[in-house]
Formats: C-alpha cells, sequence, structure tokens
C-alpha cells in the first residue's frame, strides 16, 4: 500500500475500521471483501505482468485469457453475488 496513505490512516481522527464497515455495509460485508481480495492477490494467475512492451495484439489476447481465467476461478471459488464479483475483478 502507498506509504502516505498508511500514514494518513494511522494518524486519522476517526476509527477508520468503522468506516471500512459502514462503506462495505457491515462488518461481515467487510470480511467476506476482505477473503475475496486475498484470494485474487494469492493467486499466481492473477499476478501484475508488464503490458507495456506487448503489441496491441498481445495485450489483448492476454486480457481475454485473464478475463477466461477469471470466470473459471468465480466458479471454484463459488462466486456469484454481483457484489462478491465486483470485489473479485478490482
Amino acid at each position: 500500500m502507498n506509504p502516505d496513505i498508511t500514514r494518513e490512516r494511522e494518524n486519522a481522527t476517526f476509527d477508520v475500521e468503522k468506516l471500512t464497515h459502514i462503506l462495505d455495509g457491515g462488518i461481515e460485508k467487510t470480511k467476506r471483501r476482505r477473503e475475496i481480495e486475498s484470494l485474487v492477490i494469492s493467486d499466481p494467475d492473477f499476478q501484475s505482468e508488464d503490458l507495456n512492451f506487448l503489441s496491441r495484439s498481445e495485450r489483448y489476447d492476454a486480457a481475454v485469457k485473464k478475463s477466461a481465467q477469471m470466470i473459471l476461478k468465480l466458479r471454484e471459488y463459488g462466486i456469484s453475488d454481483p457484489e462478491e464479483i465486483y470485489c473479485y475483478k478490482r
């Protein structure tokens, strides 16, 4: 995470976690969002690759491949709720 954001959160005059729960829609939704995000972060299929030096068609192929992988992973993890899919896609 960006060190500036981390520092600002540490110096906030309000409870950052409480605000997170409000924005997510509750404690359980925050927990679920974090679970889904950790699935994506830890999945080697979704590690960032440098697309800058690929041709247009290679970037397109990479995007299609990731989209197909995402659909397979959503099915594998049993994620079907549109809100959860949104978390997974971020």
